[in-house]
């Protein structure tokens, strides 16, 4: 009976643990994307840095227990009004043509 109950426990902490490890942090998911971002409108420098600390403010918002649908729309909204604060109109144009990206950007 011992040998099953420390089979069990065993198993128990492995699961844990590999779901543990699975879940990404807050900083992953904005270097995440800060990639895409970067990739698609050919962005370098310091303003990637900027883009970064935007999507981990918006990461740890969407990660709020509880959140409405109604203040994930509004962060939505922030967060495009402040990426296009910062781009120049090419920019602007070349994201909007494509809208799953800045969907994602915006919301996941």
């Amino acid at each position: 009976m011992k040998k099953i109950v420390s089979i069990f426990v065993f198993m128990l902490a492995f699961v844990f643990n590999a779901n543990a490890q699975e879940q990404k942090t807050v900083k992953e998911l904005a270097l995440e994307d800060t990639k895409l971002l970067s990739e698609y409108l050919e962005i370098q420098g310091d303003i990637l840095n900027d883009y970064t600390a935007l999507f981990e403010m918006k990461h740890e918002t969407l990660l709020t227990e509880g959140i409405s649908e109604e203040r994930k729309q509004v962060l939505a909204d922030v967060i495009q009004a402040k990426l296009f604060a910062s781009m120049p109109q090419d920019q602007i144009e070349k994201l909007q043509l494509e809208p799953t990206l800045l969907e994602k950007l915006k919301r996941n």
